[in-house]
């Protein structure tokens, strides 16, 4: 008995030691869990237990400056999986792929990796959602996702840009001011149980997430949509690579139409490459050609090295410099430098050059912005290629007279035609007017900048009577003349580079054309560019045209009262017939009554003189010889046939 109590003592202690070991084994894992490792093992009971569900705001509109929508946020549908949860692999593949038209393999891929959820297909459309509704399969499911559409497909797709799948924008308008339009995440937390099915989402519908700020542009779409048909018919027409069209209002800086051929539907941008977004008025360089040499002409007077009159003896088409050969595409004796302009002569603008000397020309291009930013809120924005003068060769200062071997964007060359117009005030382009949060609150409001002078007044009105020559009879851009308004503006025809073996391409040109309209009241300045045009190239024959049908609408769409009326219409008369009214100009009365127009004797040969007067049968008294540098009476005044035309000659 005795040894018998004597065990069951043992066995007593034995278990006691036992359970005091289980016990502080206990309270040492407890202390290992609740106090060394409590915070730890939190987190990560919430991470599993409560879900961060994000949920994307809806994006502002686009609009235009009347209000018409150009970006839009719809609602759309997206698909997901939960590959755990699907007891039938094989079946729900070959019914998700036919459901949703994707490749079966694709579908078991998604379906095969080792993360509890997936993104099968976003933003689907509303027939697709039908079938996966209707093939209720557990461990699939659908969510509603912003959905950005551009209800004006094509119409200034490169401004405007695009967004990607998760609302993000990625090019253009969308990319510049995406923290403005995208507006703020929500995220609500959801509770779910072990096998991550929600089982407290009270107040989850009830979350509201603010939508994004609304933009509003400059664009008139009006106008842009005849930039677009314009530059479509014209690179059509010349079988040509790529064109721009840009419209800018000068006293603003507002930009009224941007147009880039190929263009770009930002519905469908996975289709298109990056070349085609590209927006490239302001992304891209190209060689100006003679729309630069106004450039030069703003320089040479401002500094007063030339007057409107002053001769320059252009060589007969050939001249000799800095171990070159400038060319003329006419033969031309002694020019005014008016004409100089008018006619596009590379000869007349070097020896102009020469007197200007390299610095100073320098000074102005540095002026009129080039070789910087315009800062216009596009993004991608370059600065175009202008080398320091310190680092040009002799043959430079007449190349850069005639605009090669320096490289500008689209937009710096309008904007400095803009400053011309204008008065002589670079402005800073822009395509937002404002900001607007959904409160109706004016988040930004961008206002007309100006970013320097850069020539006087009196420099910019003479600089624009000599550009309204270039669009009149003898002129290279008679072509851009528009009815009833007056003109003024430059063409160009620039060589273009080549890559390949160096120099300059023997057939690959760029032609523009870039003016303002109304001349001396100026309301638009308008640039067209066609890249490698074929068949004709010369800027007064490929791009004046097209300058002169959008200047037409886009004067028309504004309600611009012609400076120059047309013919009064037909009144009906009784009957219905139609009665013929003329309408008798001074000039025509002038005629009628034995007066003409004097023609334009200036810069003609002595020989050429008398060609001309024994054509036109007039009386001329010529003094000196050489060239035609004046003439009494004045060219394009009225005068009697039976006077007697004065011309003195130099040279």
């Amino acid at each position: 008995m005795k040894r018998s109590f004597q065990g069951i003592k043992l066995r007593l202690a034995i278990a006691g030691l036992f359970f005091l070991l289980m016990f502080l084994a206990i309270v040492v894992r407890a202390f290992q869990l609740q106090i060394l490792q409590g915070e730890k093992l939190k987190r990560l009971g919430e991470r599993q237990q409560l879900k961060e569900w994000i949920v994307l705001p809806k994006r502002g509109t686009i609009l235009d400056r009347a209000g018409e929508p150009l970006a839009l946020s719809l609602e759309a549908q997206s698909v997901y999986a939960r590959p755990r949860r699907i007891k039938e692999p094989e079946s729900a593949v070959r019914s998700l792929a036919q459901a949703l038209d994707m490749n079966q393999a694709e579908v078991q891929q998604k379906l095969k990796t080792e993360k509890p959820f997936v993104w099968l297909k976003r933003q689907i459309a509303p027939k697709e959602a039908e079938r996966i509704k209707a093939l209720n399969l557990e461990g699939v499911g659908m969510s509603y996702e912003p959905n950005r559409y551009y209800p004006q497909g094509q119409l200034a797709g490169q401004v405007v840009g695009f967004v990607g799948r998760d609302s993000q924008g990625l090019e253009g308008v969308e990319l510049y001011y995406d923290a403005y339009i995208r507006g703020e995440r929500g995220s609500p937390i959801i509770e779910h149980d072990a096998l991550g099915r929600r089982v407290l989402a009270q107040g989850l519908d009830e979350v509201e997430i603010p939508p994004g700020a609304d933009i509003h542009l400059t664009l008139n779409t009006s106008i842009q949509h005849v930039a677009e048909k314009q530059l479509e018919a014209t690179v059509a027409k010349y079988r040509a690579k790529a064109g721009i069209a840009i419209v800018v209002e000068p006293f603003t800086g507002e930009v009224l139409a941007l147009a880039n051929y190929p263009f770009f539907n930002p519905n469908n941008f996975t289709r298109l490459s990056s070349i085609q977004w590209r927006n490239r008025s302001v992304t891209d360089s190209f060689e100006p050609g003679s729309t630069f040499k106004v450039i030069l002409a703003a320089a040479a007077l401002e500094e007063e090295v030339v007057g409107k009159e002053d001769l320059f003896y252009c060589e007969f088409g050939k001249y000799a410099f800095a171990g070159k050969t400038i060319h003329d595409t006419h033969e031309y004796g002694w020019l005014p430098f008016y004409k100089i302009i008018q006619y596009s002569s590379n000869i007349g603008v070097t020896k102009v050059a020469e007197k200007l000397k390299k610095d100073r020309y320098f000074k102005y291009i540095d002026k009129f912005g080039f070789g910087k930013l315009t800062r216009i809120d596009i993004p991608g924005e370059a600065a175009g290629v202008v080398r320091s003068p310190d680092s040009w060769s002799p043959i430079d200062l007449a190349t850069h007279a005639f605009g090669q071997g320096i490289a500008v964007t689209p937009i710096q060359l309008v904007m400095a035609y803009s400053a011309i117009a204008n008065g002589g005030f670079l402005m800073q382009p822009f395509v937002v007017r404002r900001v607007v949060a959904p409160s109706g609150e004016i988040l930004l409001q961008n206002q007309p900048h100006v970013t320097r002078r850069v020539v006087s007044e009196k420099t910019a009105r003479l600089l624009t009577s000599i550009l309204k020559g270039a669009v009149s009879d003898g002129g290279t851009g008679l072509m851009a003349s528009v009815e009833g308004f007056e003109v003024a503006g430059k063409t160009g025809t620039a060589q273009k580079p080549d890559l390949a073996h160096g120099g300059y391409s023997g057939r690959k040109r760029v032609a523009s054309f870039v003016g303002f309209v109304p001349a001396d009241d100026p309301r638009l300045v308008l640039l067209v560019i066609v890249d490698e045009p074929e068949g004709s190239v010369y800027g007064g024959v490929v791009a004046a045209p097209a300058f002169r049908n959008i200047a037409q609408s886009a004067l028309r769409y504004l309600g611009i009262v012609p400076d120059q009326p047309g013919p009064l219409p037909l009144p009906a008369a009784k009957g219905g017939t139609l009665v013929r009214v003329e309408q008798k100009s001074e000039n025509e009365t002038a005629r009628r009554e034995g007066a003409m127009e004097v023609p334009d004797f200036v810069g003609l040969s002595l020989r050429g003189a008398v060609e001309k007067a024994r054509a036109l049968k007039l009386k001329v008294e010529m003094h000196g010889n050489g060239y035609v540098v004046k003439q009494s009476p004045a060219p394009r005044a009225v005068w009697g046939k039976s006077e007697t035309l004065t011309l003195t000659l130099q040279g």
